[in-house]
């Protein structure tokens, strides 16, 4: 691994390793378009070591919300086929969701639907730590009052996992298959993601790099979240990969391997989301499953993020002003959004602005 390289994002892995010894990060990165260009990997620990054990380039992580990109290129795939239309109503299909004559398939993507989020109940971290069985479909609508819009749909934005529970059950009556099944041949198989799959239950959590989380934590000291977490927790459906996985997956996704063009303008057109702007996100706004700042200073920014119990994960596309698009994947087996935010960043400054240690 490239000296300079490590010392740079070396200093962002020293807070969580404070808290947990084993923390480690999976990284990759393609500046300019696959064709003839090797995704370049990395895995470090703190003080700049590379690990020679449980994690290595191939290891699979827990990638958190990033699965919303995934859901949203399912979606669209199916839009792609005319078995959905996205400003239709949730109730020509789902006729039983909270508001589905008023609620449509776009709103739900877009978190444009008024419903609640679930990360924001209380009681769900609580049942969560406490280790019990996930809910249902029908306890998470009643225990976040989904019956209770946020505001009127279209109107105002509120990041909802609920929305996009919605959407899984939408795919799911659609295809008269699993979630899993569905990411895996709508996604997964096209783009040729070899090391991407849905986590189904906690068996699949054993082929996963450890991971260690404080939220589930009984004493206060971190624990490997994959003998104590459920899966099914992530009412959305959560997806687990490789970092160079993922970057695959956004760089395919924007070249239009997936969509036609017209989708894939669909999946890109934002609007502003509900969050104050930072030194990193100028215009804070949300696509079609994607995370978005058209006003980046790197240039026009999509991606999305995720953190839950145990993985962070952040995941950048940029097409800066000059030269060819830029794509940079962090994963990390702790529970450090900030640090792995900032690592992404990092490589962006030097992918974007030219520092010969990452060409």
């Amino acid at each position: 691994m490239n000296t300079k390289l490590v010392q740079r994002l070396t200093a962002y892995l020293e807070p969580p390793a404070n808290r947990v010894p084993d923390a480690a990060v999976s990284f990759a990165y393609l500046k300019g378009q696959s064709i003839g260009k090797k995704i370049q990997t990395g895995v470090m620990t703190a003080g700049g070591k590379c690990t020679e054990g449980a994690i290595h380039i191939d290891s699979r992580f827990s990638v958190q919300s990033i699965t919303k990109s995934f859901t949203a290129a399912a979606i669209l795939r199916l839009v792609a086929s005319d078995k959905l239309r996205l400003d239709s109503p949730l109730a020509q299909w789902l006729p039983d969701a909270p508001h589905a004559s008023r609620i449509t398939v776009r709103q739900c993507l877009q978190h444009t639907s008024g419903l609640p989020e679930y990360g924001l109940v209380p009681a769900y971290h609580e049942a969560v730590k406490r280790g019990e069985r996930p809910w249902t479909y029908a306890e998470f609508l009643e225990r976040t009052h989904a019956d209770q819009l946020l505001f009127e749909p279209g109107q105002g934005w509120q990041y909802s996992n609920i929305g996009y529970m919605i959407l899984r059950r939408l795919l799911e009556t659609l295809c008269g298959q699993s979630f899993a099944e569905i990411i895996m041949g709508e996604v997964c198989q096209p783009l040729g993601l070899r090391y991407t799959s849905v986590i189904r239950n906690q068996p699949d959590f054993q082929e996963l790099a450890p991971a260690y989380s404080f939220s589930v934590s009984s004493d206060g000291l971190p624990v490997d979240v994959r003998n104590r977490y459920d899966p099914g927790w992530v009412a959305p459906g959560v997806v687990a990969s490789t970092a160079s996985d993922i970057v695959r997956f956004y760089e395919r996704l924007f070249d239009g391997v997936l969509l036609p063009p017209a989708l894939l303008d669909e999946m890109r057109t934002v609007v502003r989301a509900a969050t104050p702007p930072t030194q990193r996100f100028v215009s804070p706004s949300y696509g079609l499953g994607l995370t978005a700042d058209l006003a980046s200073p790197y240039g026009v920014m999509y991606g999305h993020s995720g953190g839950g119990p145990g993985y962070t994960s952040a995941a950048l596309h940029v097409q800066p002003p000059r030269g060819g698009p830029v794509t940079v994947v962090v994963l990390s087996n702790t529970e450090n959004f900030f640090e792995v935010e900032l690592m992404a960043f990092a490589l962006l400054d030097a992918l974007v602005k030219g520092i010969k240690e990452l060409q």
